[in-house]
């Protein structure tokens, strides 16, 4: 939104001058100097050269127009919109996103955390995959002005992501060509910079975020790598094993309840695909009463152990707090119960009991 009017204002009180000064220079009545300021209508176009000089500055500060925006307004944004897309149909929100994008076009930390939330979203919309076409729209832009590579590798990913979503696995390959290396390590570096400099809490801040990156990776990945091992019994026990070694050693299910989350259910899917009973309850118990008692309110953050990540996490691009309204979260999670290979255990007492005490638990009806 515009913000010329409020300028104009501020402007002409820095100056001192009155309406009648200000709409004498610029040959117009006082009357709609006055309508500019209440945002009742904005000058002719050919006047903002003429007024941005009268009070020294250029166009898009007249206008109240950032080129860039800060991390902080990127944020701001970004959970204005997904509050609303809890609360609002879908494609009237998703109308005002792309109004927005239009206006940053050339902003590619902005395009950047708009393709992220429309990602989010996309599964409200009745038209989900020209949602994706869109997103797809904006990474490409990204890659015409960007010169971040931190920037370009994220929406590299976000780009791979969204072709397997299209049932597009070779897109995502040849995105993804090459990235399987052996790592460098330059946290290692890093650290061992700070400690020679005589800075042992920063080389301690450094590998406590490396650390904890590692462990929410690892068992982030184990999902998949069950699915994967399920027809290798060995292997499929063996992941069991470590995953709740790893949660139950670093205390996840608080620190990190979304990733063991992922892990409870991704068993428990398992489980029903092999029509596994006796794994199939124990770990949707895990699900229900992690999602009931201690996923909301969701936020990223350290405990006893990692104690140095808070400035870390504040320096997050969308910084602590969960990507998604939390009723569209509690949503989708009451959703997943339902998913279809749970269907053959609809009729299971146990299967109904849970259902029910998710439901209320969220208090989603």
């Amino acid at each position: 939104m515009l913000q010329i009017g409020d300028v104009i204002l501020q402007q002409r009180k820095r100056l001192q001058i009155t309406q009648e000064t200000l709409a004498s220079y610029c040959n117009v009545s006082k009357a709609s100097v006055s309508k500019w300021e209440k945002g009742l209508s904005y000058p002719d176009i050919t006047l903002l050269p003429k007024i941005s000089s009268y009070f020294d500055l250029t166009v898009d500060e007249l206008l109240g127009y950032e080129r860039y925006l800060s991390k902080e307004a990127i944020q701001t944004i970004y959970y204005e919109f997904a509050l609303r897309f809890g609360n609002e149909p879908f494609e009237h929100v998703f109308s005002e996103v792309e109004e927005q994008i239009k206006l940053y076009y050339h902003d590619p930390g902005f395009l950047l955390q708009m393709s992220i939330l429309m990602l989010n979203h996309h599964m409200l919309s009745e038209n989900s995959p020209s949602i994706l076409q869109n997103i797809n729209q904006c990474l490409e832009r990204i890659r015409l002005v960007s010169e971040d590579v931190w920037v370009l590798r994220q929406a590299n990913s976000l780009q791979a992501t969204i072709a397997l979503m299209q049932a597009d696995p070779k897109t995502t390959l040849d995105l993804l060509d090459g990235v399987i290396k052996p790592t460098i390590g330059d946290e290692i570096i890093l650290a061992t910079a700070h400690e020679q400099l005589g800075d042992q809490e920063e080389a301690m801040r450094v590998i406590q975020v490396m650390m904890y990156q590692n462990i929410i990776q690892l068992v982030g990945s184990s999902p998949l790598y069950l699915r994967l091992s399920l027809s290798d019994p060995k292997a499929f026990d063996e992941t069991l094993h470590r995953m709740n070694g790893l949660i139950e050693l670093f205390a996840l299910r608080k620190l990190h309840p979304h990733v063991c989350i992922q892990f409870y259910f991704a068993v428990a899917q398992c489980a029903a695909l092999s029509n596994n009973r006796e794994l199939l309850y124990p770990y949707l118990r895990e699900y229900v009463d992690l999602c009931v008692h201690d996923l909301f309110p969701f936020t990223l953050r350290g405990d006893e152990y990692f104690t140095l990540l808070e400035d870390w996490l504040n320096q997050l691009d969308l910084g602590t707090n969960a990507l998604r309204d939390t009723s569209i979260i509690k949503q989708s999670i009451i959703e997943m119960m339902n998913a279809p290979f749970f269907e053959p255990f609809s009729e299971d007492e146990e299967m109904q009991e849970l259902r029910e005490k998710l439901q209320f638990g969220l208090e989603v009806f």
